[in-house]
């Protein structure tokens, strides 16, 4: 490690580490640099296209654009196309397109298609021809009569002063619940009479997405709710005991033509060359880091999305409180959930992958071991990486993690180089391990 030098970067807040032989480069943002949106603009209310109705969700990587913007620039890439294979809330998806790349924004869950649909396929405002103007169809979802349907039956309480904790499931409170249900059945007969299109559909329910888990009583995850409403501590009453609204979505127009797709990340690769027309520029990999899957996680938006209305008992019953719908596990179930098989998924991914450049975000806390890691994305290439200490996500601000900091990190691949040796890789694992283990010294 003699051999290691520490200088300071012409970007600020950055440095460099670069050794004489191998010779690797990692760049450090500091932890004070951030471009996030504040809570004066928080989603709900901001004009910021990339944060607009951003739904909550974990492995969200708002906060982690400072380093996925410096790895973007480190290629040198200037437009062209970007491929978000994970999209999940499309933040990095918005960012990209707002930076001028034509983008494909992908995800195997469906409530995460549609919002790619609404916020990244559309560059303007939909017309809503047949319904009278976009304007007004917000108008008619926002005044629709409230109806007792099947989210008002199933995940909502008889009563929303006089809570039954034994039998209601307290997602929303009632009067929301006959609000969603109305505003979903009236988006249903637009799509059944054929008065909207799919770029309309996915419009409205990036909204209706957002909307929903912002009146929903949760800290974001729908794996469960809180006792009573926000909890013991009253957590976040002034949205939870809000009246649902819809509002339009911000929009951009970067002038290229943006897809969405729903497809397994590994089969689509296989594609994307045919279907942009081009090898792509930019793949942008943000693989699921732990056990706990999105489609569980986020099962009520699939619900509100699909209106399929599952098979669940009304009220509470054995292994039915949070009226988790199966298909997560019959159609969706991923391999990075896994500690066991997520190393060869992601190998099998990286593979089949043909792009100039590969971006990949990930975690010193992944399910795939950083040897692991480098060690397949150092044979497809030579590396460059970005990372930054983050605070880890926390259902709550009382409930503290063992471990609350870790490294994030942005791997850059660029395919034309030199896969790395064994020796580069050796460094680049130390580093990080390094890095991380000085995190959890001084937190302690």
């Amino acid at each position: 490690m003699s051999n290691l030098l520490f200088h300071f970067s012409p970007l600020p807040h950055c440095y460099y580490r670069t050794t004489t032989a191998p010779k690797v480069r990692i760049q450090m943002l500091s932890k004070d640099v951030t471009l996030h949106h504040l809570k004066k603009t928080a989603a709900r209310d901001t004009d910021d296209y990339v944060f607009s109705q951003l739904i909550p969700y974990i492995g969200n990587k708002r906060k982690l654009l400072d380093i996925i913007h410096q790895a973007i620039n480190m290629t040198e890439v200037d437009g062209g196309s970007f491929v978000d294979l994970f999209s999940g809330s499309t933040v990095v998806a918005r960012f990209a397109k707002k930076l001028g790349f034509r983008v494909l924004a992908n995800d195997w869950e469906p409530y995460s298609e549609q919002i790619a649909i609404g916020t990244i396929v559309n560059n303007k405002e939909p017309p809503f021809l047949q319904l009278g103007g976009c304007e007004n169809v917000f108008r008619m979802l926002n005044d629709v009569k409230p109806i007792e349907g099947y989210i008002t039956k199933h995940l909502c309480p008889e009563d929303d002063q006089n809570l039954n904790h034994e039998e209601d499931r307290l997602f929303f409170m009632r009067k929301n619940g006959m609000k969603i249900d109305a505003m979903r059945e009236l988006i249903s007969s637009w799509t059944n009479d054929e008065k909207i299109s799919s770029e309309e559909f996915g419009y409205l329910m990036a909204s209706l997405a957002y909307s929903v888990s912002y009146v929903s009583n949760t800290s974001g995850v729908f794996k469960g709710f809180h006792r009573g409403w926000g909890g013991s501590n009253g957590t976040a009453q002034y949205r939870i005991c809000s009246d649902i609204e819809l509002r339009p979505a911000i929009l951009f127009d970067n002038g290229e033509k943006n897809i969405s797709t729903r497809e397994d990340a590994g089969k689509l690769v296989l594609e994307l060359t045919n279907i942009l027309g081009e090898i792509p520029d930019i793949i942008y990999l943000d693989p699921p880091y732990n056990q706990h899957p999105y489609g569980s996680n986020y099962h009520v938006l699939n619900t509100v999305t699909l209106w399929d209305k599952p098979d669940f008992p009304k009220k509470i019953t054995r292994g039915t409180k949070s009226a988790i719908r199966l298909d997560w596990r019959t159609d969706r179930r991923s391999a990075y959930n896994s500690q066991r098989r997520a190393a060869q998924e992601f190998q099998e991914l990286i593979d089949n992958i043909t792009a100039k450049f590969i971006l990949t975000s990930y975690s010193t806390e992944g399910n795939i071991p950083l040897e692991e890691m480098m060690r397949i994305l150092g044979s497809k290439g030579s590396l460059r990486i970005v990372k930054r200490e983050y605070v880890r996500y926390r259902v709550s601000p009382t409930r503290l993690s063992p471990k609350p900091r870790n490294v994030e990190f942005v791997v850059i691949t660029d395919t034309n180089g030199k896969p790395e040796s064994i020796e580069s890789l050796e460094e680049i694992v130390s580093e990080l391990h390094r890095i991380d283990s000085e995190i959890q010294i001084i937190q302690s």
